[in-house]
């Protein structure tokens, strides 16, 4: 008896883990080195007016934030699920409503942009600078929001090395018109928020080589806006919604509180930490963004095997890696200042001890993350929304008030207050929302889901070689004979199952090394498992029997071959001959294939 093992799953975690980390890193890195810049080269005064103006970046940064990435996710769980003409048309209309919103952005940049600077900076003397940045920012919205809004789906459709691409071009652009602007330019502040948006214009080139992709499965299709749509959506996409806009408020109301206790110099403090944190979440956010474009994919086939596989990889992978940071963080502190152009050793010395406090925030904010990336990819959004809620608002703001007070009145500066309202607010979150799992899901496990596959199911791995296609027809008509199902049907489904393996192991090329191989047996009298069963096609023949009605056998193939759709062959006897192909295709009741994780995913119904 053949198993199932996690081969193919652990070349795609490996594929996906780089890119999303680079792509993290690009995005992450780019605003670090931005506000780096800026500090070095323009002051710290220039530095905190930046920091000020990101809640107007993350305002419109929600359109192709929110529907990117909760349209992607519902693509993922669409495709997964055999429906590709819904999967396109929901890619189609947030496509269009992203690009709507980043006009309406455009627009109100001529008007919204100076009483939006007036009240960021409290009317202070960072108003203009402030003014100059917001003024920049709402004006390339629409260039922003459509990079974010494809960025996501490039992940999503089996291409997350364009993903990242696009970030690192978008960011290695920035950078270098960073110093140009910031260095031989009168531009200012203005300079660093124009060469933001002239490096995300020059990435869409990218958007050229998805275009022409033979992988790619999501096409630009005639919209199709419903309810069930917009629901879809927004249930996979609030988490990230419910994150900007909590992220948005948090800034500014952080901002406030550091400005009204601590003074400028106080926000300077804040920004140096909170860039550091930035820093540290490039890794680790990275590492977790793995999560909704693979998760996603599995949960809309029920493979929850897959799930499985991918959650102990992943948390492995963000436990070693969190470990390796707080060490780093905590011994190389000082180094961190001179970044930012400190020299001030008082204020350096206050952000050291700063910093070595909030590090302990970063176990208890790495699960968080991953709650929020995990529960909302498999359709549990009010779990991932109440974790993004509590991190970013619930806790922090409070904690950190009570904390900057409660120091200053028992003759401290407040600033041990603020490092430790990080650690409070992030273990906090964490105990709420196992509380609240526990609650609103008693028994479930930490993952919400079946510790295996759906229904009568036998699921097993074979080599991409010819000597063991042989096995495959063997081991089906052994289940099906297992479980009373008649050998008409056991003798089809095995004749199909031989001739696909030996089209995969002739034709999938040298990267081809594993076939996952998974047959379920349906009864059709029960309702389909959340759309699983609806590649199924028209109802049995009116001539069968009763106990052929009642069964629905459906055979799920996975391999990392070359991408060939089986449903689109036609014989060319001037190129290869696929045969067999011919016979599966007359023998099943249907075939359906996509092409997603960058896996052929093929399922043959009898």
């Amino acid at each position: 008896m053949h198993e199932r093992n996690h081969e193919l799953l652990d070349v795609k975690i490996k594929q996906y883990l780089l890119p999303a980390i680079m792509m993290k890193l690009a995005l992450q890195l780019g605003n670090v080195v931005d506000t780096m810049l800026v500090g070095n080269l323009l002051g710290t005064d220039a530095m905190s007016a930046v920091s000020l103006s990101i809640p107007v970046l993350s305002l419109i940064q929600i359109p192709g934030f929110f529907l990117g990435n909760g349209g992607a996710i519902a693509a993922g769980i669409l495709l997964g699920r055999r429906q590709k003409k819904e999967a396109r048309e929901v890619f189609s209309t947030t496509l269009i409503i992203t690009v709507f919103c980043g006009i309406l952005f455009f627009i109100s940049s001529f008007f919204a942009t100076k009483p939006l600077a007036h009240l960021l900076s409290h009317g202070g003397s960072l108003e203009a600078d402030v003014a100059s940045y917001v003024f920049v920012c709402l004006a390339g919205a629409p260039i922003l929001g459509l990079g974010l809004l494809l960025s996501s789906y490039f992940a999503g459709d089996s291409h997350p090395q364009l993903a990242s691409a696009y970030f690192i071009i978008a960011n290695a652009v920035n950078l270098f018109f960073d110093y140009i602007f910031l260095k031989y330019t009168p531009l200012g502040v203005t300079g660093a928020a124009l060469s933001t948006m002239v490096g995300f214009a020059v990435a869409l080139i990218v958007l050229i080589l998805y275009i022409r992709s033979p992988k790619r499965m999501l096409a630009f299709t005639k919209p199709h806006l419903t309810l069930e749509m917009m629901k879809s959506i927004g249930k996979t996409g609030m988490p990230y919604l419910t994150y900007l806009l909590a992220s948005m408020f948090k800034m500014l109301l952080m901002n406030s509180i550091v400005l009204k206790l601590l003074g400028e110099t106080g926000m300077a403090v804040y920004t140096v930490c909170n860039n550091t944190a930035l820093i540290l979440m490039m890794f680790i956010g990275g590492v977790m963004g793995v999560m909704p474009n693979i998760a996603g994919i599995l949960y809309g086939e029920k493979d929850f095997y897959g799930i499985h596989v991918l959650y102990k990889k992943i948390i492995s992978y963000g436990l070693i890696l969190t470990g390796i940071l707080m060490a780093v963080v905590f011994v190389f502190t000082p180094g961190f200042t001179l970044l930012f152009g400190v020299n001030d050793q008082a204020l350096k010395e206050i952000m050291v001890a700063v910093l070595r406090v909030y590090v302990f925030s970063m176990p208890f904010n790495m699960w968080n993350y991953f709650g929020m990336q995990y529960y909302g990819s498999v359709e549990k959004p009010a779990l991932s929304t109440l974790i993004t809620t509590l991190e970013n608002g619930v806790f922090l703001i409070p904690v950190a008030f009570a904390g900057i007070i409660v120091g200053q009145r028992t003759g401290g500066s407040g600033y041990m207050g603020l490092a430790a309202a990080f650690v409070i607010s992030e273990s906090l979150t964490a105990l709420v929302s196992f509380i609240y799992r526990k609650v609103k899901y008693p028994g479930g496990s930490v993952l919400l889901i079946p510790d295996k596959n759906p229904g009568i199911c036998l699921d097993f791995t074979i080599r991409a070689d010819k000597e063991e296609v042989p096995s495959v027809p063997r081991e089906l008509r052994a289940f099906c004979s297992k479980n009373s199902v008649d050998s008409s049907r056991a003798n089809l489904i095995a004749v199909c199952a031989e001739e696909m393996v030996m089209n995969i192991v002739a034709y999938g090329g040298e990267k081809s090394k594993w076939i996952d191989i998974c047959l379920t047996v349906n009864d059709k009298a029960e309702e389909p498992h959340d759309g699983g069963a609806e590649e199924a096609g028209a109802s049995e023949n009116a001539g069968e029997t009763a106990a052929e009605d009642r069964e629905e056998l459906m055979l799920r193939l996975r391999d990392n071959g070359v991408p060939f759709d089986p449903t689109t062959y036609e014989f060319d006897d001037q190129d290869f001959d696929i045969h067999g192909i011919e016979l599966a295709m007359k023998t099943a009741k249907s075939i359906s294939y996509i092409r997603a994780i960058d896996l052929n995913n093929t399922t043959v119904t009898v």
